[in-house]
């Protein structure tokens, strides 16, 4: 319809697991702007309940990606925190999984 990049577009490189939803608000716009010349009352009050949802709809999509960046920051963090405060059960503790993983692999193996 419009080859022009809208915002949509933006959303989509910011928050790749969003995919679907992000094509499916793609494609509401797209229907909102080809409907935008019938003027009957009907399609207008429709029109206008569409465009509401919608901005509530990329309100909420935006909202938890940014929950979802500060909790994965968050947990960086406290990771950080944790591996430099106890390197050393840090560093057995991979030892372990290595090994459990590699007797793991080892019998799959045979």
């Amino acid at each position: 319809m419009d080859p022009q990049p809208d915002a949509a577009q933006g959303r989509k490189g910011t928050n790749p697991g969003n995919g679907n939803i992000d094509d499916f608000l793609d494609n509401v716009e797209d229907l909102t702007k080809a409907i935008k010349d019938i003027q009957t009352p009907e399609i207008a009050r429709v029109r206008a309940k569409v465009k509401i949802a919608l901005a509530a709809a990329k309100s909420a999509l935006s909202d938890g990606a940014a929950q979802v960046r500060g909790q994965a920051k968050q947990v960086s963090r406290d990771t950080d925190a944790y591996v430099r405060e106890n390197p050393w059960q840090v560093v057995g503790i991979a030892a372990v999984v290595g090994i459990v993983l590699g007797m793991m692999m080892t019998r799959r193996s045979d």
